[in-house]
């Protein structure tokens, strides 16, 4: 039994917690106002150090975890575990929480923090994200929220913190806009097939292969293989430090079956082309990120215009299937929903897109498609009439 001291109208103890580095006693303090109370306490210390739990580093204000954390990722950006960008993100999302209400929650142990402590602070997040002042969609709050919930799964490895993870049971507000990955309209894929302009080529291997606009950006003639219909992704350029580097993970790293309609396009233009990269700026060189701005701006109106010349000649009688501008991203959008339509399993998509993880593929493969559905339809129609209807 501990024994207890009066102090400053507390009851006080000190508990053996073990040995320092060179061998001196250390001692954790606690105090309550009532002998019940410290009971409690001192019974509670106990398990936490039969748990193996560092009681020291367990009291802990959040923001020294968070601190801790982001040193943790530095480290594993040095060792090449870790792309900057990645942390830099993570860290700037880790911010928020660090200045939320002042820094009230920040100021907090890590271990009396619950759910109903975080949700305030994403309720603020859901009503203005402070890096765009705009309202934050469903899939931002979830990642914002996954960044803290990975400082708790920290401090648990650390053996620093032995609760369930408070993240956890935080709810993401039901009217948070969801993003949605978006493909072409039917009418878009033909005008961005057919339509003659600088960008067509880069427009064309976006949509016929999903590469990224970096990854395009960094590709060469050496990384197309068009005798066995192949494209080689295994580099990607970096608009914010001008610099080509390896793929944002190792799943970006992979080889990109191609049809035979894009490889025509491709040997056109290698022909007219001297450059080693497969898309360059108009006065030679790789392409930046204005480039890419002045060429998309004049495509759309190169697009739009081609689709109203149509129209006036009433070669369009569905109205609602007219262009429509797109960002480039789209492109990559709607590759991975062609593979959908044309019957390609989630999992090679997955491949071929170079996601780490399936949920990013589901989130596009998942959107319906009109004609899928009439086909699933007929399709049932035809298996009641075999198995069914006589």
């Amino acid at each position: 039994m501990s024994s207890y001291y009066l102090e400053n109208n507390s009851y006080c103890t000190k508990i053996y917690i073990g040995t320092d580095s060179i061998g001196r006693k250390k001692y954790k303090k606690l105090k309550a106002k009532t002998k019940n109370e410290l009971d409690k306490r001192v019974l509670q210390l106990k398990q936490q150090l039969e748990e193996g739990l560092d009681v020291f580093r367990a009291t802990d204000t959040l923001e020294q975890w968070i601190e801790r954390y982001i040193d943790y990722l530095e480290g594993e950006v040095n060792g090449g575990n870790y792309q900057e960008y990645e942390w830099k993100t993570i860290k700037a999302r880790l911010r928020f929480f660090l200045d939320y209400s002042g820094g009230r929650l920040s100021r907090a142990r890590i271990c009396d923090i619950l759910p109903v402590h975080i949700q305030p602070a994403i309720n603020s997040l859901f009503q203005r994200n402070p890096a765009t002042n705009k309202p934050s969609s469903k899939r931002t709050i979830e990642r914002y929220l996954r960044s803290l919930g990975n400082v708790f799964e920290y401090a648990r490895k650390q053996r620093a913190y032995n609760f369930c993870n408070p993240c956890d049971d935080v709810k993401v507000p039901k009217n948070a806009k969801k993003n949605k990955r978006v493909p072409l309209n039917n009418r878009t894929i033909q005008l961005v097939l057919t339509t003659e302009h600088r960008a067509r080529v880069a427009a064309c291997i976006l949509m016929l292969t999903g590469i990224r606009r970096g990854e395009l950006t960094a590709l060469t003639w050496s990384d197309v293989d068009l005798k066995n219909k192949v494209i080689y992704i295994n580099k990607s350029y970096c608009f914010k430090s001008l610099t080509i580097k390896p793929p944002k993970t190792e799943a970006g790293i992979r080889e990109i079956p191609i049809s035979d309609y894009l490889v025509e396009i491709l040997k056109e233009e290698k022909k007219k082309t001297r450059s080693e990269y497969v898309i360059e700026k108009v006065s030679g060189g790789i392409m930046t990120e204005q480039a890419w701005k002045v060429m998309f701006q004049s495509y759309m109106l190169a697009l739009e215009a081609e689709d109203q010349k149509a129209m006036n000649a009433e070669a369009i009688i569905d109205t609602k299937n007219r262009f429509k501008n797109f960002t480039i991203h789209q492109l990559r959008h709607t590759y991975c929903s062609l593979l959908q339509w044309s019957g390609v399993d989630m999992k090679t998509a997955q491949e071929l897109m170079g996601h780490s993880e399936m949920r990013v593929t589901a989130d596009t493969y998942t959107q319906g498609n009109e004609e899928l559905k009439i086909q699933a339809a007929y399709m049932q129609g035809e298996y009641l009439k075999s198995k069914f209807v006589s």
